[in-house]
């Protein structure tokens, strides 16, 4: 089924050089399914993240939603993606995000891609801001930089609980082969189902969360300083925007760190629940800007550590 030039090649090489450790690696198990999807390396085979994978796992979880909702190509799907890319099996985030709207689409379903990356919250935000059926983001979070996600939400917003993993991943071993057109992801750009919410979001969500902001006074009055790093990932942008939405001064960006970059060059795990290893380049900063609180957000933006300065 594999039609990826770059994991066929690595599949072909294996096959001729004979070496049956590295192919049952590769093909001994298949990804299994659970409550928070799947995450795994990137890379050829069942058992990693790849083009074919992504398309059969959304093929299963289409199937089921239909299953499910009797109107689901009325109401459609959202899908997110964060910036992880991996050169060697041409696998990415975005990549693997228009092949699974190309999925849908191809069955008639509406779906809403995000046209640019986004933080992991956009997507169940969308799920309840739209009254969609589900959502799939497309991250590995706080995982080595080898490896790719694949984030599940039903139609309240939550990810799923049991059953439906079961169900889902029943449904994924019954639609293995791709169906007609499912490679070709360029079909989705002239497809009226094909509808892009980044810019609504972003709109919507900064004017939502202003209802959580209680203090705004003194928001705008504190001198309180603050130091952001968003560990390579996502969140560099969106937490520029909250802080203004909250009329706070915006944080003190960490510059090596601000940037999205598949490789996280500074860090060994992206992960701020590591504490120093990852926070080393904020303490820095902090000291250098006088900034009493320093918030690091994982790549995806979905979880944050506050370290705070003590007297």
């Amino acid at each position: 089924y594999q039609q990826n030039p770059k994991t066929y090649t690595i599949v072909k090489q294996l096959l001729a050089e004979g070496n049956a450790g590295e192919l049952q690696k590769y093909f001994g198990s298949r990804m299994e399914f659970g409550t928070a999807g799947l995450r795994a390396a990137m890379g050829a085979g069942i058992s990693h993240m790849n083009d074919l994978t992504i398309i059969q796992t959304t093929q299963g979880f289409c199937r089921y939603l239909e299953k499910n909702f009797s109107d689901l190509k009325k109401r459609g799907v959202v899908i997110g993606f964060d910036a992880r890319a991996h050169l060697s099996s041409g696998g990415s985030s975005k990549r693997f995000a228009r092949l699974a709207a190309n999925t849908f689409i191809s069955q008639g379903v509406p779906v809403y891609l995000f046209s640019d990356i986004i933080p992991t919250p956009f997507v169940p935000y969308t799920v309840t801001h739209l009254k969609l059926c589900a959502g799939i983001m497309v991250t590995a979070s706080h995982n080595p930089k080898q490896d790719n996600g694949y984030k599940v939400y039903w139609e309240n917003g939550a990810q799923i609980i049991s059953p439906h993993d079961k169900g889902i991943s029943q449904a994924i071993e019954e639609n293995q082969e791709p169906w007609p057109q499912a490679w070709d992801d360029k079909l989705i750009d002239s497809s009226p189902l094909l509808h892009d919410p980044y810019a609504m979001v972003n709109k919507e969500y900064f004017k939502d969360i202003q209802k959580q902001c209680f203090y705004r006074n003194i928001n705008k009055e504190t001198n309180l300083k603050f130091v952001h790093t968003s560990v390579h990932g996502v969140g560099h942008k969106f937490v520029q925007l909250a802080f203004k939405a909250f009329d706070l001064s915006p944080p003190f960006a960490v510059p090596e760190q601000k940037d999205p970059d598949p490789d996280f060059p500074t860090v060994k795990y992206p992960n701020p629940e590591e504490g120093k290893g990852v926070l080393t380049l904020s303490f820095a900063l902090a000291e250098k800007d006088g900034a009493r609180i320093i918030l690091a957000n994982d790549p995806d933006a979905d979880r944050l550590a506050v370290a705070e300065k003590q007297e």
